[in-house]
């Protein structure tokens, strides 16, 4: 397979990529006012899983970051992140974490900087 090819498939896949976080941030959720139910922010289970998730981001973040003004400000913006934007996050960090070094795992990492970036 020549390079042109492959530039085009691995941009194809980013761009996919990027179609499919846009559609996931951008899904209707239910609010307190259209559910009239409470939120479940003090719900036990909650924080823990919402700490681990928080955890796996940092672990990711802190081997792959060597500027550490930039870790900070990194650190500062996940803790105004609602919940489903750190679980965005953290299914992204599991597969960097878990591949390692491999093209899926870089843009993987690629799209967890463009969501903290933007979010």
């Amino acid at each position: 397979m020549n390079v042109k090819m492959k530039v085009k498939k691995i941009a194809g896949t980013i761009a996919t990529g990027l179609a499919l976080v846009q559609w996931l941030i951008f899904l209707p959720t239910a609010t307190i006012a259209k559910s009239g139910k409470p939120a479940s922010d003090s719900d036990p289970q909650y924080v823990l899983s919402y700490s681990a998730d928080v955890s796996k981001i940092l672990w990711v973040l802190e081997n792959k970051i060597e500027d550490q003004q930039l870790l900070e400000r990194t650190k500062d913006k996940l803790l105004t992140m609602d919940r489903r934007q750190i679980r965005l996050i953290a299914s992204l960090s599991d597969r960097v974490a878990s591949e390692r070094n491999t093209t899926g795992s870089d843009i993987a990492f690629l799209l967890m900087t463009a969501l903290i970036a933007l979010i």
